[in-house]
C-alpha cells in the first residue's frame, strides 16, 4: 500500500505522527489564547439593595438625634457587577458570552477606567464617590424638609496601605492642619502641602463627636509630601445620618438615597407599601445626573422584584427599548419630580400621568 499523504493548511506531511503533532499544538495555543486577559469589561446586572432594609444583615440607613418615623415597602438603589477592571481581567470566553446575553453589555476598558489606574485607586475612587453621593443627599432631603447644616472639610477617602491608613478614616472632619483652619478643602491641601516627604502632618480631626489631635505619617511621590487621603468639600449635619452599603462603590445611588432619607424623616410610608427601585446621582441642589450601566440596572431591579423604576432623565436614550418585562420605568429629572413620582405610584399604584422616557 502506498503512503498515505494528509493535508494540514495547504501542507503536505509525510508523517501522520508530525501531523497530528502539530494539530494538537496549534489547539493548545489557541485553547491557551482564550483565556489571555483582553482589554474589554463586562458589565451584568448586579443586586437590588433596599436603603430602608437590610444588606449584609445590616441596616442600611441609620438616623440617630433626631425623631424618624416607620416606613414599609422599598427604595432600591440598583447596582451593576463590572468585571475587567483593574485587578478582575476578562478572558475571551466570558467577552464573547457577554456579546450573546442581552443582559450584559461590553466595552473598550479604557471607556470605563483610566490607563494605568491600580485596583487600589479603582476602590479608592468608587469609595470617595459614594461618601460624597451619600453626603449630597443628606443635604438634599434636609433641605427639602427645611433642616440647616453647615459646610466643612472632610476626609472623604483613604488610600488602603497608605500612611494615613489606620490613623485618619473616611468622614474625618478636619479642624486643622498644622495649627491653621481653612474654610475649603483645597486651602487645607495646600496647607498639607507644606510638609517636607516623610515628616508628620500635624491635624486635628474631629470623629464621632470628638476632637482628635492627630501626627499623620507622609511619603515622598515625586518630590512631595502624600499622606494617602482625598480632602472634599462636605456637610456637617445637625444629627448623624449613617448609610452602609458594604463595599459597594460610586456615585449613582444618590437620588434613592435622598428618597429613603426623606422617607425615614417624615410620617408614613412614602412609598405606600409599593416595591420601588431607581438610579442617578444627585448634586446638592438636587439635579439627578445620568449614570452607567442602566440597561443592567433595570434587569437587577427586576429580578428583586420592584415594579417601578425612576431613571434619569439623560439616561432614556439608553432606556428606550431595553425596559424589561414587568417593569414601569419613570423619568426623573430632580428630586421633586423623583418625590412626585413615588408618592403619585404610592397613590394611584400606576404611572399614568408621570413622565416616561418613551
Amino acid at each position: 500500500m502506498g503512503r498515505v499523504t494528509r493535508f494540514l493548511g495547504g501542507e503536505a506531511f509525510a508523517h501522520p505522527r508530525l501531523a497530528a503533532g502539530s494539530l494538537l499544538v496549534v489547539c493548545a495555543m489557541l485553547l491557551g489564547a482564550m483565556f489571555v486577559p483582553v482589554p474589554y469589561v463586562v458589565e451584568q446586572p448586579g443586586p437590588a439593595i433596599d436603603v430602608l432594609g437590610k444588606y449584609d444583615d445590616k441596616q442600611v440607613l441609620s438616623i440617630e438625634g433626631h425623631k424618624t418615623y416607620p416606613t414599609d415597602g422599598s427604595l432600591m438603589m440598583t447596582t451593576v457587577s463590572v468585571d475587567g477592571g483593574p485587578g478582575y481581567p476578562v478572558t475571551p470566553v466570558e467577552v464573547m458570552r457577554a456579546w450573546f446575553d442581552p443582559t450584559r453589555s461590553v466595552l473598550p476598558r479604557e471607556l470605563v477606567f483610566p490607563e494605568d489606574q491600580t485596583a487600589q485607586e479603582t476602590t479608592l475612587e468608587n469609595s470617595v464617590q459614594m461618601s460624597s453621593s451619600q453626603q449630597e443627599a443628606v443635604v438634599v432631603a434636609l433641605d427639602e424638609l427645611g433642616i440647616d447644616h453647615e459646610d466643612s472639610v472632610q476626609v472623604s477617602g483613604v488610600e488602603q496601605g497608605s500612611p494615613a491608613d489606620g490613623v485618619l478614616k473616611p468622614g474625618d472632619r478636619v479642624l486643622a492642619i498644622s495649627g491653621a483652619s481653612a474654610d475649603s478643602a483645597e486651602a487645607y491641601r495646600a496647607l498639607a502641602a507644606k510638609t517636607t516627604p516623610g515628616d508628620k502632618v500635624s491635624m486635628r480631626v474631629e470623629r464621632d463627636g470628638k476632637k482628635l489631635d492627630l501626627q499623620v505619617p507622609t511619603r515622598d511621590v515625586d518630590g512631595k509630601a502624600r499622606m494617602g487621603i482625598i480632602l472634599a468639600d462636605g456637610f456637617e449635619f445637625p444629627f448623624d445620618v449613617d448609610l452602609g452599603v458594604g463595599d459597594v462603590g460610586g456615585p449613582s445611588a444618590g437620588t434613592m438615597f435622598a428618597l429613603s432619607i426623606y422617607d425615614e424623616l417624615t410620617p408614613g410610608a412614602l412609598t405606600g407599601g409599593q416595591d420601588i427601585a431607581g438610579t442617578g446621582t444627585i448634586d446638592e441642589k438636587g439635579k439627578v445626573g445620568a449614570i452607567g450601566g442602566i440597561r443592567q440596572k433595570m434587569v437587577g431591579a427586576r429580578d428583586s422584584g420592584a415594579d417601578y423604576f425612576l431613571a434619569p432623565a439623560s439616561n432614556c436614550d439608553e432606556v428606550v427599548g431595553h425596559v424589561p418585562d414587568g417593569l414601569q420605568v419613570v423619568k426623573v429629572e430632580d428630586f421633586d419630580g423623583a418625590l412626585h413620582a413615588v408618592q403619585t405610584i404610592a397613590k394611584d399604584h400606576s404611572t399614568k400621568g408621570l413622565p416616561t422616557c418613551g
